[in-house]
């Protein structure tokens, strides 16, 4: 009785460990076997946030519904901006739950899923000083987090402002309320979101950056393909929708582009940003 108990108990210990195995080795490859290690921001909301201890926003969220999908467990590690796509491309972190605006210099080093999102960007300024536009705002000094894509942007379109760099978020809008800078570039859901926590502040004029998506090292390229899978069931099945209705509410719409990069995604309902509040 006693042997057939532990026979019975071996070949269940067995047979979880070969599913547990077998699991592992139909998951894509990471750089920690059956986890995907994921930068993001803790100061960047609605996107990626530190809120109770615990990271959450519309990316994390999303990338928690991938993960899911991919049968990996989720472990995010915080990071600044500037380097979250040289983590990626050197096999420290898997992917970044932000939306990277791609350019041809981050895709000679890494590669990217198919679109999360198409960025624009927005001019925050103080209200007793508000700048009406970038291109107006010669001479006046901008802050733009470090490595940023609206770098090159911002020099592109008004060459004689003046970039100041700072680490994140915070700290370009501490900067910005003292007065140390005269107005701040960043993505439009985030200069929304500082528009409503500060009201000394004011959003102006807007410019389309190009597409959002989530970096992946170039020499995994299964873990791509899976990734861009689950996004399209994501898409597909609303997912992407829901949660991009419960984090921007009805501040912004999600970009028409998308729509035709994944054909029959569903349009928010109606009333769907006022029941998300």
């Amino acid at each position: 009785m006693i042997w057939s108990r532990a026979l019975l108990f071996f070949s269940f210990a067995l047979a979880t460990s070969l599913q547990v195995n077998a699991a592992v080795a139909d998951s894509p490859e990471t750089n920690v076997a059956g986890e995907l290690r994921v930068a993001y921001r803790t100061d960047d909301k609605p996107v990626s946030f530190l809120q109770d201890g615990k990271p959450t926003g519309f990316l994390i969220e999303l990338v928690d519904d991938i993960s899911r999908r991919l049968g990996l467990r989720v472990t995010y590690v915080s990071t600044t901006f500037a380097a979250m796509v040289p983590a990626v491309q050197n096999h420290q972190l898997d992917t970044a739950a932000f939306g990277v605006l791609v350019t041809p210099k981050r895709k000679a080093v890494v590669d990217f899923t198919t679109p999360v999102g198409y960025g624009q960007a927005q001019l925050v300024s103080r209200r007793n000083a508000p700048l009406a536009a970038i291109e107006g705002a010669d001479g006046k000094t901008v802050a733009v987090t470090t490595a940023s894509a609206l770098i090159p942007l911002l020099q592109k379109i008004a060459p004689k402002v003046t970039i100041k760099e700072f680490p994140n978020i915070a700290s370009s809008t501490n900067a910005l309320i003292a007065a140390q800078v005269d107005g701040l570039f960043t993505g439009n859901a985030t200069a929304g979101h500082l528009v409503e926590q500060h009201p000394e502040l004011t959003a102006t004029q807007t410019v389309e950056s190009g597409i959002n998506a989530l970096p992946v090292a170039k020499d995994r390229p299964k873990l791509l393909a899976a990734m861009n899978q689950a996004l399209a069931s994501a898409m597909k099945d609303g997912t992407f929708t829901r949660l991009f209705v419960k984090w921007n509410g009805s501040a912004m719409a999600i970009p028409q582009r998308l729509f035709s990069d994944y054909p029959g995604m569903p349009q928010p309902a109606p009333d769907a940003a006022h029941a998300a509040r």
